[in-house]
């Protein structure tokens, strides 16, 4: 063996341009050729691990026979083992050089088997998944799965990422038309039939195209015509040759840059253009077409001392997106809670001569010089929306907020816009507190209770007297004042009998903390025949309850 060391530490050397192949094969050649003299070597051995050198060297034979098991080589190297546990003195270096070679020689046929198991496996996963992806968007039937058009059918078919399978499939040859490759192939071969049976350019391109010509604005257009490009382009991938999408692409085109012009006349700057149909928060009223110069006012997050106003840029003009009206319901909630005012009651002044442009600004948290430009509507129409939601914050204490804000507009012309901003009165919340008095003070100071709508002491004494003695009221009530101007008859739904009438009616009263309010009831009396109806007027039901100066109910 001490020879077969020599030759090859002489030979390999020389040959520095032979692969590592070769070299493996090379050990393997010197390995075999002084085997036989290996076992010469030792031929008398008669130690207590013979038995074990024995049947070693046998393995070896069956090596080099070509005889060998799948167990072969393990038995080889077990046998090593044995010797050394048996015999410890043994020299095995013999041994462990004799199987090396062929056990590097397994270890390599392994990896290749296992490399070429894997490799077949991720073709097969390969395939596999790409029919999964055909088939949510190609139907053996006349179907066009809800929802699955324009972008979401676009997105679907670049999944595919079809040049890749195209050249997975060139490497595959000819393959079993059962199998996923085969499955993939009679789709692709049948996608223009799909799309004849499935009528997508009816559905999904010129229905479309003709309902953006009634669209509400530009926009509303154009949102409608982007998504025709893409269940064109989309189509196109898979049926690149495709004359009647191809004509309807250049047509969408075509219609897209109109739109695109007709919106273009609503911006006032690549900003508004961005920010189309958002609210933009900032800490001091914006400049329309100077928003960039005030970058280091806009911001989503806000903390104590901050003020907060809201720029909606929209793609209409304002009127168009009122129709008419100046109230703009606005949805407030802090922290997710209910909606301040109860929602429905919540909304944001808009003169008639704030609505001559393309977007629309207010204010959450004013300072100042905003209220003495912009509050007076409030004060006249007596809205509470500002005022509460400072209530809220004040009530809230020292603490952050995630408040969202939602523009409910009166038409379908536009749809409605939700954005949110945080509010970390950490620092402290006596600014908010002091606005929220100062805006409650003036609204209280405005409000009048509700003119008599008729007269009739008699009445409003019984009305007052049983207001007093209603169970569930903690209020003092000192004044009854009947809102209606006549009595409303209420009849059976089915049978027209009439039942009772009945007036509208306001209680004024006091609570516990001496704080005064207006309660909203009406009273009835029930009908008797004959054109008669009880003397006495009842308790009917209750509405709403405002608050309102001590001095007003005097």
């Amino acid at each position: 063996m001490a020879y077969l060391v020599q030759v090859s530490h002489f030979f390999l050397p020389l040959k520095t341009n032979i692969n590592t192949e070769m070299k493996k094969l090379i050990a393997i050649l010197f390995s075999i050729l002084f085997i036989g003299q290996a076992i010469s070597q030792d031929p008398g051995y008669a130690g207590p691990a013979k038995v074990q050198v024995k049947m070693f060297w046998a393995q070896i034979e069956k090596l080099k026979a070509g005889t060998a098991t799948a167990s072969t080589i393990s038995n080889a190297e077990r046998a090593i083992k044995m010797v050394k546990e048996n015999d410890p003195s043994y020299n095995t270096a013999d041994m462990e050089a004799a199987v090396k070679p062929w056990k590097e020689k397994a270890d390599k046929e392994k990896g290749d088997k296992q490399s070429a198991v894997a490799k077949a496996d991720e073709e097969r996963q390969y395939f596999k998944e790409i029919w999964a992806k055909m088939v949510s968007v190609y139907s053996t039937g006349r179907d066009i799965e809800p929802g699955v058009v324009g972008k979401a059918y676009f997105d679907r078919v670049t999944a595919l990422n079809l040049d890749e399978y195209k050249e997975k499939r060139k490497a595959l040859g000819e393959v079993d038309p059962k199998s996923y490759a085969g499955l993939i192939d009679a789709k692709l071969a049948d996608y223009d039939n799909y799309l004849e049976r499935s009528e997508r350019l009816k559905w999904n391109v010129v229905q479309p195209m003709t309902e953006s010509r009634n669209a509400s604005n530009p926009q509303k257009k154009m949102d409608i015509l982007e998504q025709v490009k893409y269940e064109c382009q989309a189509v196109l991938i898979l049926s690149p040759d495709n004359a009647a999408f191809k004509q309807k692409l250049e047509e969408v085109n075509k219609l897209m840059g109109s739109a695109a012009g007709e919106a273009s006349k609503f911006y006032t700057s690549d900003f508004h253009k961005q920010h189309l149909n958002q609210v933009v928060w900032s800490s001091k009223p914006l400049v329309i077409g100077k928003e960039n110069e005030m970058a280091s006012f806009i911001k989503t997050g806000f903390k104590s001392g901050d003020y907060i106003y809201g720029t909606a840029y929209l793609g209409i003009m304002a009127s168009d997106a009122m129709n008419n009206n100046t109230n703009l319901r606005v949805r407030i909630r802090v922290d997710g809670g209910t909606a301040i005012w109860g929602g429905d009651l919540s909304y944001i002044e808009l003169p008639v001569s704030a609505q001559g442009r393309s977007y629309i600004q207010f204010a959450l948290l004013p300072d100042a010089q905003w209220l003495k430009d912009n509050y007076a509507p409030y004060i006249q129409e007596e809205n509470w929306t500002l005022s509460y939601l400072l209530d809220e914050l004040a009530r809230s204490g020292d603490i952050s907020h995630e408040i969202t804000c939602e523009l409910i507009f009166p038409t379908s012309k536009i749809r409605d816009i939700k954005s949110a901003f945080s509010l970390d009165l950490g620092s402290g919340s006596e600014a908010i507190k002091a606005l929220s008095g100062k805006l409650h003070n003036e609204l209280m100071a405005s409000r009048q209770l509700p003119k008599a709508g008729m007269n009739n002491l008699a009445l409003e004494k019984q009305m007052l007297a049983t207001m007093q003695k209603l169970p569930g009221w903690n209020e003092t009530f000192s004044k009854a004042v009947i809102t209606s101007s006549g009595w409303t008859i209420k009849k059976n739904d089915l049978t027209g009998v009439i039942l009772y009438r009945y007036i509208g009616v306001i209680g004024a009263c006091t609570d516990a903390q001496g704080k005064c309010y207006y309660q909203e009831f009406t009273f009835r009396q029930d009908y008797t025949g004959g054109g008669n109806y009880e003397s006495t007027a009842k308790y009917n039901s209750y509405g709403s309850k405002r608050e309102i100066g001590c001095d007003k109910i005097k």
